[in-house]
């Protein structure tokens, strides 16, 4: 029998629309939704078909953890057996939730303040952030050490896949790291992302020791099955997933790598849920040989289920 794993959406995946024919027809994802919004007090229906408000880190986070929540339930409605997870940055709390390690009641608040605090520290604190398309890491970093030296603060965010990295930092470091880059490597194709924040550096450390009381005091319990940390690359473990979710916040994440454990530990069937299809993009850019599939609305979900039931 094939071993599936989940991959749950992060944020800058968010499009206005997302979820609606799902919320039309299927109960179970519609009561999930409907949950998430009394749980969070926010109109989680109307932020997912408004673009303005998607916009926001603090609606967008709850909507897509909703969203892929929701999902998963719909796997798990219809016996769809999961062996492991791993989510990208915002996902890991999708998947925490999903596999049972927070309950909805808990997790979804939890969610929601973590994009009210980093809402707020992108309004303190202005950042931007780059993808570079087959960079070399080693130059990058000594990229970022100098434009440091320098006095403005630039580093890689997130190691997607062995073909993508994410830099952030400072407006005025990011600007000057990728003079130096178009310097150095003029080859490297360098997009300029659309976030208003530098997540997943040392600008976000003060907002994750901010948010370290908010993890303490919401309810933990052993997961269905493991999630893989992005932090640790390591599957979660409760004595330690406090820190680990606090550190996540300002440390760079490892996607990559969370894959290769996947692969690693047999999964040869991944399916992606939540808006969007970037994580399948770099599933298939790290261990190729696994089986892709990913749900974001109602013809997908029909089409996998089908496909999962042909296999099993």
């Amino acid at each position: 029998m094939q071993k599936i794993g989940l991959l749950f959406s992060g944020q800058g995946s968010e499009v206005a629309g997302m979820g609606l024919d799902l919320y039309q027809n299927q109960p179970t994802y519609r009561a999930v939704i409907d949950q998430a919004s009394q749980v969070t007090g926010l109109d989680l229906p109307a932020i997912m078909q408004t673009p303005e408000l998607l916009a926001q880190t603090q609606y967008a986070q709850p909507a897509i953890v909703a969203m892929s929540v929701g999902i998963a339930q719909l796997l798990a409605e219809n016996n769809v057996p999961i062996t492991a997870a791993a989510g990208l940055s915002l996902g890991e709390y999708s998947a925490l939730i999903a596999n049972q390690t927070f309950s909805m009641a808990g997790g979804l608040p939890l969610v929601a303040t973590r994009g009210r605090l980093m809402q707020q520290a992108i309004e303190h604190q202005a950042g931007q952030m780059v993808a570079l398309i087959d960079p070399n890491v080693a130059q990058v970093q000594q990229i970022c050490a100098a434009v440091q030296a320098q006095g403005e603060w630039v580093a890689i965010a997130n190691v997607n896949s062995p073909k993508q990295i994410v830099v952030g930092g400072t407006p005025n470091g990011i600007q000057q790291f990728t003079t130096e880059l178009n310097r150095l490597a003029p080859t490297t194709k360098c997009l300029s992302l659309k976030v208003s924040g530098a997540f997943h550096t040392q600008l976000f450390a003060e907002t994750a020791q901010a948010f370290k009381p908010f993890i303490e005091q919401t309810s933990q319990n052993q997961g269905l099955y493991p999630v893989i940390s992005n932090t640790t690359q390591q599957p979660f473990e409760l004595a330690t997933l406090t820190e680990t979710l606090v550190q996540q916040m300002a440390h760079a994440t490892h996607f990559s790598a969370n894959l290769q454990f996947l692969a690693q530990q047999g999964i040869d069937v991944l399916i992606e849920v939540g808006p969007g299809k970037t994580l399948s993009k770099f599933a298939r850019q790290t261990i190729p040989t696994v089986e892709r599939f990913n749900i974001g609305n109602q013809k997908q979900l029909t089409s996998v289920l089908a496909a999962l039931k042909e296999v099993h």
